[in-house]
């Protein structure tokens, strides 16, 4: 099945001194001609009508599942709100999501907000659906700020439906805060596997950061199969470095295909990390961010991915970071290059004999033009070219 991204920026305008006042959240296909939106569960794009929803998640631990009751079919529940509505139009012949008007009166200092799109007009029970891959802290009514918010590949949830694995994470004594020095946090993770039937799946787990990009993944467990009607228990330790930027974390599980993003089902939960802190805390290779506890407390093997791959950028379109991830199954010389829409190479993110496994490289790309590149990877026979679109 091709394989659909749907990318979103999300412009926040600010009106300054005017704090009751609404602010406005377009959620659009940015330059349709280079990207695709999320897809049904056939694989065909959305059909313009279908029914978008801005959710603000107010305790910021994750996404409730919607409702299934006749007349509030899709709408949130729990501690989510409903933040505003939107319709997928056409924009350049390709569909895209409509506007949303934002009340004002929701803080913006505490929880996340995300996108769940429908496969209808009107959702019913039954109605296909797909959330977010991940969650946004909403940044304070000063400025504009461009997020790419990434779906998965196609809709992967039915309304009255339950997914065949289901994740919850539970932290031990919330609030997690974590001091200037570093230091970690522990919980539970619980995954079960709903079905009668074996399911083989990929989990791993990421962190969102105070400015709302995704670091990770940190932790990470490939191709596990799971008997049918069971249910995993582990008690888990994250460490958290020093040199961490200080705010406000979304710490998240996902269950699903890493290699092309496809989530079954995700949880997580907040934690704060004070202090200056800095980038250092942000190694590529995730150290100092030592997840233990899955194999009895120990850090378990590298994962080694089956094939070469490259994954999309992300977030696409950024401004200006972005994490690209790729793997590799066996050692292998890698070379990644990023290149101008005129063929011109503008930068080596990454020359070098690296060891088989996940791994992820960063691109600061504050130093050039708003516009599309191309990010090409070689390695070991392996040649793939990925499209990143840097707007300011």
């Amino acid at each position: 099945m091709r394989k659909f991204l749907f990318l979103v920026p999300l412009v926040l305008l600010a009106l300054i001194g005017l704090k009751a006042e609404p602010y406005m959240i377009t959620a659009t296909n940015y330059a349709s001609g280079f990207f695709g939106v999320v897809t049904d569960e056939s694989g065909q794009p959305l059909e313009v009508g279908s029914t978008v929803h801005l959710v603000w998640d107010s305790a910021g631990d994750g996404m409730d599942d919607p409702s299934t009751q006749a007349g509030s079919y899709g709408q949130p529940t729990g501690d989510d709100v409903l933040m505003g509505v939107g319709q997928v139009g056409s924009t350049g012949g390709a569909p895209s999501a409509g506007n949303f008007v934002v009340p004002g009166t929701v803080s913006a200092a505490a929880g996340f907000c995300y996108l769940r799109a429908f496969h209808a007009p009107a959702p019913q029970q039954g109605t296909w659906f797909s959330e977010s891959l991940s969650q946004y802290a909403l940044p304070a009514m000063t400025s504009p700020v461009i997020y790419g918010v990434q779906f998965p590949a196609v809709m992967n949830r039915q309304l009255g439906s339950v997914p065949g694995v289901v994740v919850a994470m539970t932290p031990t004594n919330p609030p997690l805060t974590i001091g200037p020095t570093g230091g970690n946090f522990q919980y539970t993770i619980e995954i079960q596997n709903t079905t009668a039937q074996p399911i083989n799946y990929d989990l791993w787990i990421d962190a969102i950061l105070p400015n709302g990009s995704v670091y990770g993944p940190i932790f990470t467990r490939p191709n596990l199969t799971m008997p049918g009607q069971t249910t995993w228990t582990r008690q888990m330790t994250q460490a958290v470095p020093a040199g961490a930027p200080p705010g406000v974390y979304q710490y998240q599980a996902h269950a699903g295909n890493m290699q092309t993003g496809a989530v079954i089902h995700q949880d997580g939960f907040p934690f704060q990390k004070q202090g200056a802190g800095g980038l250092d805390g942000l190694p590529p290779d995730a150290a100092g961010w030592q997840t233990t506890g899955w194999e009895g407390g120990s850090t378990a093997e590298v994962a080694i991915p089956d094939v070469f791959f490259l994954s999309p950028p992300y977030p696409n379109p950024f401004n200006p970071v972005a994490q690209i991830q790729f793997g590799l199954p066996q050692a292998s010389e890698v070379q990644i290059d990023v290149y101008n829409i005129l063929g011109s190479r503008v930068t080596t993110l990454l020359s070098e004999r690296l060891e088989a496994g996940y791994h992820q490289v960063v691109w600061d790309a504050g130093r050039y033009a708003s516009g599309l590149y191309l990010v090409k990877m070689k390695a070991g026979g392996f040649i793939h070219t990925e499209k990143a679109m840097l707007v300011k």
